[in-house]
């Protein structure tokens, strides 16, 4: 299974962005961010990889902070964790 995830540095950040996204139609929600990533914040946006653009653009023109983008890639019991450039 693989799917995107933005990482946060603020709770609150993390929540306008969950809001944002399912007002404009993504499928998206929040999540705990993994144990791998390091962050300011508990809190990530799970959503699916083809968004990835036009997600980015959304935060971008919304001005809101994001720490990054990963693709998240989970087989079996294992997960990676790759920074979207």
């Amino acid at each position: 299974m693989e799917y995107g995830l933005v990482v946060f540095d603020s709770t609150h950040e993390a929540i306008k962005t969950e809001t944002l996204a399912k007002s404009n139609q993504f499928h998206a929600r929040l999540i705990g961010t993994p144990g791998q990533i390091v962050a300011g914040c508990g809190l990530s946006l799970r959503f699916d990889l083809a968004d990835t653009d036009r997600l980015r653009k959304l935060l971008d023109e919304n001005n809101v902070s994001y720490k990054g983008f990963y693709h998240a890639l989970r087989d079996g019991i294992k997960s990676s964790y790759t920074v979207i450039e």
